[in-house]
This record gives C-alpha cells, sequence and structure tokens, in this order.
C-alpha cells in the first residue's frame, strides 16, 4: 500500500495490520474531515496510517509507552510523511508522573500494577494522566484505548470527563476469574451515555495456575480480550 514500516516484532504486526487495514476493525465514521483523535497504546503505529488514510486532516495524538516501540511509531509517522500527528513516548495512566512498565516487547507490554502476562522485563516510563488530555480538548471524536489491563482503571478515572468524548474503541482485558472488570467498565460507559457493542473475544492462553482452576465445564476460558465499541446517539 506504498507504506515504509518499522517493526520491532514481526509476527505481532502481520495480525495487526490485518485486524486494520484488511478486516477495517477500526473503521470509524466521522462527522467532521478533521477529527480529534487519541491513540493510545498505538504499538507501532498501523491504526494511526489507517485513520490517516481515512481522514487526512485528522489530529491525531499517538501514544506509546516503550520506548524501543515509540521509537519506531515516531519513524513510521514521519517517513510516511503523516501531518497531523503528535508522538507520545508515555503510558496512559490516572495519574502524571513515572510508573514500572513490563515492557514485552512486541504488542502486549503493560503498566504493571494491571500487566497480567508473563514477560518479565521492567523499566520505568513516564506516565500522562488521560483525564487531563481530554479535559483540556472542547471534543474528541475518537478514543482508541489498546492499554493491555490498564483500561478498566483509565476509564474510571476519566469518567467525569467521557462527555467531551463522541466516540471509544477499547480493547477490554478480563483475566481474573474471581475480580471480572468488564461488567463494571461496560456499566461505566452507560452511565457515560453511550450505546456500546460487542466486537468479538480473542482467547488467551491461561496461566499455569488457573489452569489448575478446578471448573464445572472442561472447555471454557477464564482469560480473554473483548472489542468493544462505543458511541452516542
Amino acid at each position: 500500500m506504498g507504506y515504509r514500516l518499522h517493526h520491532v516484532d514481526l509476527l505481532t504486526i502481520a495480525p495487526q495490520w490485518k485486524d486494520t487495514f484488511v478486516d477495517e476493525l477500526q473503521g470509524f465514521e466521522s462527522t467532521t474531515p478533521s477529527p480529534r483523535i487519541l491513540d493510545c497504546g498505538a504499538n507501532i503505529g498501523i491504526v494511526t496510517l489507517y485513520l490517516k488514510r481515512l481522514y487526512a486532516g485528522a489530529r491525531i495524538t499517538a501514544f506509546e509507552a516503550d520506548p524501543a516501540i515509540a521509537a519506531a511509531l515516531s519513524r513510521n509517522i514521519s517517513e510516511n510523511h503523516l501531518s497531523g500527528v503528535d508522538v507520545v513516548q508515555a503510558a496512559v495512566w490516572d495519574e502524571d508522573g513515572e510508573t514500572t512498565f513490563i515492557a514485552e516487547g512486541s504488542d502486549a507490554g503493560g503498566v504493571a500494577d494491571e500487566y497480567r502476562g508473563d514477560a518479565t522485563r521492567r523499566i520505568r516510563v513516564p506516565t500522562v494522566r488521560l483525564r487531563n488530555i481530554i479535559a483540556a480538548e472542547e471534543r474528541i471524536d475518537l478514543l482508541k484505548l489498546d492499554i493491555e489491563g490498564a483500561e478498566h482503571r483509565v476509564l474510571a478515572d476519566c469518567e467525569p470527563e467521557l462527555y467531551r468524548v463522541s466516540a471509544i474503541a477499547a480493547e477490554l482485558h478480563d483475566f481474573d476469574i474471581r475480580h471480572r472488570k468488564a461488567p463494571a467498565t461496560l456499566a461505566l460507559l452507560s452511565r457515560a451515555g453511550f450505546l456500546y457493542a460487542h466486537g468479538g473475544i480473542v482467547v488467551v492462553p491461561e496461566a499455569e495456575d488457573e489452569a489448575r482452576l478446578k471448573k464445572s465445564f472442561p472447555s471454557p476460558s477464564t482469560r480473554w480480550v473483548e472489542r468493544i465499541y462505543a458511541w452516542r446517539e
């Protein structure tokens, strides 16, 4: 498609590309030719590239916490000559400052407080409070969240400012069978005035302790990622 694409892990980029440019899972209908978009958990920028292809006038801020991946993101923005895109190397969080981040090395790193993967490489990264970013804008046309489990905590903090947001595309990570988070997050979206629809589930392999869990049914997975689309009428 004419792009020059820098990456850090090709095996995770291929499905991202298929989801975005082939299946168009991030397809978004804007009421303006220059939508304001926050791409939180931008990785190397595939969704940003796609959204700028849809809306050349879009103003996008792309947040990526992992410094190595953020460097590839910046190169992809620059070398594909995208204007109106700012890259912020930071984790979106519920406070400004710094936090420990699990640098998984591909597309599944996350803030250590919410991370449920198996990677062990820990680094310190800056954080930005998403609530403050939203509050500084008159309107956010699209909030995209792919932040590996931190979305529940971040959206809860943002709730008083979500009236500024027109649409949300989020991945909800639900890994703890005894403390499910998705129901409270979906209830939050309803309180904030959104309609929402289910966009599919990706089952995540069980951790060793969950694999030993006594279940009445042998087949169900206890861990999954659920894609949610939310919008205002």
